[in-house]
């Protein structure tokens, strides 16, 4: 193969991997913040809440991830944190969970507005069972942002406003139930008679719950600059002990384990559509390279060194004699080599012995009596024919008629 054919067989080849490589990190499983917010312990990208997790660990509050569900699994810890929950609780974890928190546990709660929830006013078992739901905001409903009177906002700078409010849910819509009260931490809104939550603190039994209208001011990219997130860390600190473990609900972020980059991306490649699609454009390209005809390099020229034994060029031709001797054609072996003779008078190679013996015929009216045509007529002649004979023949007559 020329430099040329080889340099543009290469081209191709770099040409398809970087176009693979390059929608590989596009589509990659993991740091797609713009689609895919995750406030997840594991994520230091922006949209995740690692940074959250190591200053609870600062301040002497151990950490863990909890890679199950909330019932039919592990007990429900003490102190928990679900923040913008990818897999929603179902009713029976709910219960699970407002138990422990009955009993004495804390509970760091920011509900996900999510479209995908089924009801208009977009509230999960959670959020229903604590009495409250996602303001749809209005003209002024999120602008002055202003800390309620608490022990957890005593000495804060002016908070920021938050992206979405929460609301009390209607006595019409709660029915006869009950729901915890709500001790306010974070009020919005322009009308100071009709004031939404940005954050509260709700005690339920012996425990508390420290409720968030959006989880935001808690991930990496905020919490250096949110004075809510300070609320909420003094709450934690204030509600927990050191002997307190508090789990981060990565079940609830549709995170299940630890996995490795190599497991991570093999998920990714087989079991997501992206991957997939991603993965037969790269055989379809690489099957397109094949049939084109393209190849990576060209055979080797190279003549093997004298000392190596090699077989020997009339191998073969024994070998074929052999096959030819014990299928006893040794006929259709003499016709075979007459077709050498045929070629060289422009004639159709022989197909039995009368148009063998009738090419001969001819090549004596052409060229006279010679003894090499004679000796070809007498190995056809011969029972078994003899080959031999018949291969010498025809070698001399060619030889003598090349040097005429």
């Amino acid at each position: 193969m020329s430099g040329v054919r080889r340099f543009r067989t290469f081209a191709w080849i770099g040409a398809i991997a970087l176009g693979a490589g390059l929608a590989a990190y596009l589509a990659r499983p993991a740091g797609r913040t713009a689609l895919d917010v995750k406030r997840s312990s594991f994520r230091t990208t922006p949209d995740g809440v690692a940074a959250f997790d190591r200053g609870l660990e600062r301040f002497g509050r151990p950490t863990a991830p909890r890679f199950t569900p909330l019932a039919d699994a592990d007990p429900v810890p003490g102190a928990l944190v679900l923040l913008s929950p990818a897999v929603v609780p179902s009713p029976v974890e709910v219960h699970a969970l407002l138990e422990r928190v009955r009993r004495g546990g804390t509970l760091v709660y920011a509900p996900r507005l999510s479209p995908a929830i089924a009801s208009t006013l977009r509230i999960t078992p959670l959020m229903d069972s604590l009495g409250i739901a996602f303001r749809v905001p209005r003209p002024g409903d999120l602008e002055d942002p202003e800390w309620a009177a608490h022990s957890l906002t005593d000495g804060l700078p002016e908070p920021a406003a938050p992206r979405r409010a929460l609301r009390r849910m209607t006595s019409r819509e709660l029915g006869e139930r009950s729901v915890p009260p709500v001790q306010l931490l974070l009020t919005v809104g322009r009308d100071p008679d009709r004031r939404w939550t940005g954050a509260g603190l709700m005690p339920f039994g012996e425990g508390h719950m420290i409720v968030l209208s959006d989880a935001e001011p808690l991930s990496n990219g905020r919490i250096a600059d949110d004075p809510l997130a300070f609320v909420v860390m003094r709450a934690v600190l204030t509600h927990t002990t050191p002997a307190d473990t508090i789990f981060f609900a990565e079940f609830h972020q549709g995170i299940r384990g630890y996995e490795s980059t190599a497991r991570r991306w093999a998920g990714f490649v087989f079991g997501t559509a992206r991957g997939q699609t991603l993965l037969q454009l790269l055989l379809a390209a690489f099957l397109a390279l094949a049939c084109a005809g393209l190849r990576f390099g060209t055979p080797t020229t190279a003549a093997a060194p004298r000392d190596l034994e090699r077989r020997s060029p009339l191998e073969h031709v024994s070998a074929l004699g052999d096959l030819y001797e014990k299928a006893r054609a040794r006929r259709t072996a003499a016709l075979l080599l007459l077709a050498r003779l045929a070629r060289s008078v422009r004639r159709p190679p022989p197909r039995d012995v009368a148009e063998a013996r009738a090419l001969i015929r001819e090549l004596q009216a052409r060229r006279g009596e010679q003894p090499a045509l004679a000796r070809i007529q007498r190995g056809l002649r011969a029972e078994p024919v003899d080959l031999t004979m018949v291969a010498a023949g025809i070698d001399d007559h060619l030889g003598r008629r090349a040097k005429s």
